[in-house]
């Protein structure tokens, strides 16, 4: 790990939260009304950092939000090559949006989100392999400083 990508973490307040992954199947059987189900098909790890000047126009600046994403793929490949039965690790960015915390004094934040799943089928549940996965997706976040905000999860 860089430690640019420390100093990144410490200087923006970088936490994460972790929360349900689910997907809603639409049954239709032969002759009988249709019928969905929600499945829990994993867990997303929403990944902030906030906005540290006030006069910034944008959160976060392109190549602050760049480093961030490319480091948080890093780890994503490295937690990838052991995991097992299927498990996916996606990172997927979102420079363009502005989250605004409410609890934190209306603190502008910008995220990217981990999400891991599987390639079971889409009506299999998060299993082991996948919990697994989030637990050194989280080893290795908070190994370089981020805090875990909140962790929403069951399996």
């Amino acid at each position: 790990m860089s430690e640019s990508f420390a100093w990144l973490v410490k200087q923006h307040h970088a936490f994460y939260e972790v929360s349900p992954y689910y997907i809603v199947l639409e049954e239709r059987p032969v002759g009988l009304a249709a019928r969905t189900r929600r499945v829990q098909a994993g867990f997303d790890v929403d990944v902030y950092g906030a906005r540290t000047e006030d006069n910034e126009l944008a959160m976060p600046p392109p190549e602050v939000y760049a480093l961030g994403y490319t480091e948080l793929e890093k780890i994503s490949q490295k937690v990838s090559q052991h995991a097992r039965d299927s498990c996916s690790l996606e990172v997927i960015p979102s420079p363009s949006d502005v989250f605004v915390d409410v609890r934190d004094h209306a603190k502008v934040e910008g995220m990217v989100r981990i999400r891991i799943s599987h390639y079971r089928g889409l009506d299999q549940p998060a299993g082991l392999p996948e919990q697994q996965a989030l637990e050194e997706i989280e080893k290795e976040l908070k190994s370089v400083g981020f805090a875990c905000r909140s962790r929403n999860v069951h399996v």
